[in-house]
């Protein structure tokens, strides 16, 4: 089982049903799909995070739990593929891990390079610790290896040039970069222990979340949201965005990363706090040398969802997508998917996109968005055989 982090939410329940179902969201013409099942005896189980695509078209991801089919070598989790062909969608297992001190057990989604080359991290590997691998082509099949084995990591993202930065120890954020002798670890900065995924804008700056730290009216600090600009001789510097907690009905607990859009301004969401203490959806807006952060939404009372966990996607028209928890009172609940769109007023417009009830899924990661619109994603829990999905959400 994974574990965010501990705190006072209600719990999540897995349930059963249909191997396939469509539902109709309240938002009126969406129509949720479920695209596969795991847990049919050839597949893995339980994913241990969202979706990846590649150029194609073509999904990856990791479960936590063992393939069937691995006949023997091991139920430490898989690496899977989910592919159109047919006009069906089909999955299969492209690697299974072995468990502790072997491979590990992969702890996170993966991301994928321009060459389709698979990047993920894993926890209890080689030594009891974690560590960074890397699933290639090759030679009819696909060839895993080790690539960092040090220390585990995550919220990994990729370069143009093929290099890899993340939450990655024994600093804060790290890179890793190929090279004739393997990959060379760079440490960046040691002021964070980001845990979501880092990402860039168009100037080559990473930015992301710290779930704690800052502001110490919260035990253990209310978090904080962070750039880090390349200095051009190979250093890096941090900048600190926002600490929350800030002010009255400040977010706090930034369980989500940051997304950017072209003109540099950051998008996020908090766990808690708000006018509700719910949670929060922020914009991060640079002004003047410094940023200034803007409410654009506080999960009320009495409208479902509260406390986003995952990074949010951004469509072309500027509107936010991602998941919450809430949802069906009598499934845990299992949480949804909400949309929450920019009006000519100035003012952001919510909706729910999907309700998740546990026979087509339950308790989603992320959302990833395709250049139709389409929206695809994972659920860790639910489905026919109660081990989680994958699902499509056509607006």
């Amino acid at each position: 089982m994974r574990t965010i982090f501990t705190a006072s939410r209600p719990s999540r329940a897995t349930a059963l049903g249909a191997i396939l179902l469509l539902a109709t969201a309240a938002s009126g013409g969406t129509t949720y799909k479920v695209l596969h099942n795991f847990g049919a005896g050839s597949d893995g189980q339980y994913p241990a995070g969202g979706l990846v695509v590649d150029a194609q078209g073509i999904f990856y991801g990791a479960t936590s739990g063992g393939d069937q089919g691995c006949k023997g070598q091991g139920s430490g989790g898989t690496l899977f593929r989910l592919m159109l062909s047919g006009g069906r969608w089909r999955e299969s297992t492209l690697y299974c891990f072995a468990g502790q001190y072997i491979d590990g057990f992969p702890k996170s989604g993966l991301v994928v390079d321009g060459g389709g080359d698979l990047f993920g991290s894993a926890d209890a590997g080689p030594g009891g610790v974690g560590d960074i691998f890397e699933l290639t082509r090759g030679g009819g099949g696909w060839n895993f290896s080790i690539i960092y084995a040090q220390h585990g990591g995550g919220c990994l993202v990729l370069d143009q040039a093929g290099d890899l930065y993340g939450c990655i120890p024994p600093g804060g954020i790290g890179e890793l970069s190929p090279g004739p002798d393997g990959w060379t670890y760079t440490d960046l900065t040691d002021q964070t222990t980001a845990v979501s995924p880092l990402s860039w804008d168009a100037k080559g700056n990473l930015y992301g979340t710290d779930l704690y730290g800052g502001n110490q009216r919260c035990s253990g600090g209310c978090g904080t949201a962070f750039q880090l600009t390349p200095d051009g001789d190979g250093a890096w510097t941090y900048h600190v965005l926002h600490r929350f907690g800030a002010f009255q009905n400040d977010g706090i607990l930034p369980a989500a990363g940051l997304v950017v859009d072209g003109a540099g301004n950051a998008y996020g969401a908090t766990w808690s706090g708000g006018r509700y203490n719910d949670g929060t959806v922020f914009e991060l807006t640079p002004s003047g040398g410094r940023w200034k952060e803007s409410i654009l939404w506080d999960f009320p009372p009495g409208v479902p969802g509260a406390g986003p966990l995952y990074t949010l996607v951004l469509d072309p028209a500027g509107a936010l997508y991602g998941m919450a928890q809430g949802g069906d009172p009598k499934c845990g609940p299992c949480g949804l998917i909400f949309k929450l769109a920019p009006q000519k007023s100035g003012k952001w417009k919510y909706s729910v996109l999907h309700t998740f009830h546990g026979p087509e899924g339950a308790d989603p990661f992320g959302v990833i968005l395709n250049s139709n619109g389409n929206l695809f994603g994972a659920t860790y829990a639910g489905g026919k055989y109660g081990y989680g999905v994958v699902f499509e959400i056509t607006p």
